[in-house]
């Protein structure tokens, strides 16, 4: 074999594989951000038609902001998982975007499954909806194509070398 016949020329295998890990990743988040939402689903229609002690459970203050708190972070998911495309997109390889986006997401999904269980109560542990299986595939999330931990020493570094570019959205953009 020749160095000319090794994809991407000799040395650069990491790079190759790194061209892929990002949307790798950010398939990961959008199918995570479908789970928790449908897991929210799950818990909104429960909450809706339960009562507990005379009231419907979507009446309480406690069950709403446990609701409102997990629907906050799906939009956030979101807008990060979109903002990270968007950089791979103009030809960047996003690996702080992409690291936001994974972690973010992936704790989303933990938390969004395990308030559809707390919400449901016994019914939510278990098979009867799939919230105890995104659940159990929820702390996987934060394992897989890097646990959290690497992706915040990751995002520390960045923000060590970068400084308040850190923070920039695009090359010549400022926020």
């Amino acid at each position: 074999m020749h160095d000319d016949d090794i994809l991407g020329g000799l040395g650069n295998g990491l790079k190759m594989v790194q061209v892929r890990l990002g949307p790798a990743r950010l398939t990961h988040c959008m199918r995570w951000l479908g789970w928790s939402k449908r897991c929210m689903e799950i818990a909104q229609e429960y909450v809706n038609r339960r009562e507990g002690f005379g009231i419907r459970l979507a009446d309480r203050e406690s069950v709403q902001m446990k609701l409102g708190e997990v629907g906050q972070n799906i939009q956030i998911g979101r807008l990060l998982t979109m903002h990270a495309a968007w950089k791979l997109d103009q030809g960047d390889f996003a690996r702080k975007e992409v690291s936001m986006a994974k972690v973010h997401v992936a704790n989303t999904l933990h938390h969004a499954a395990d308030v559809a269980i707390q919400l449901q109560g016994a019914r939510g542990y278990s098979k009867d909806t799939i919230a105890e299986w995104v659940y159990r595939a929820a702390r996987a999330a934060r394992l897989v194509d890097g646990a959290d931990e690497v992706h915040k020493m990751v995002l520390a570094k960045f923000m060590r070398e970068e400084g308040t570019d850190f923070w920039r959205w695009s090359a010549g953009n400022r926020v």
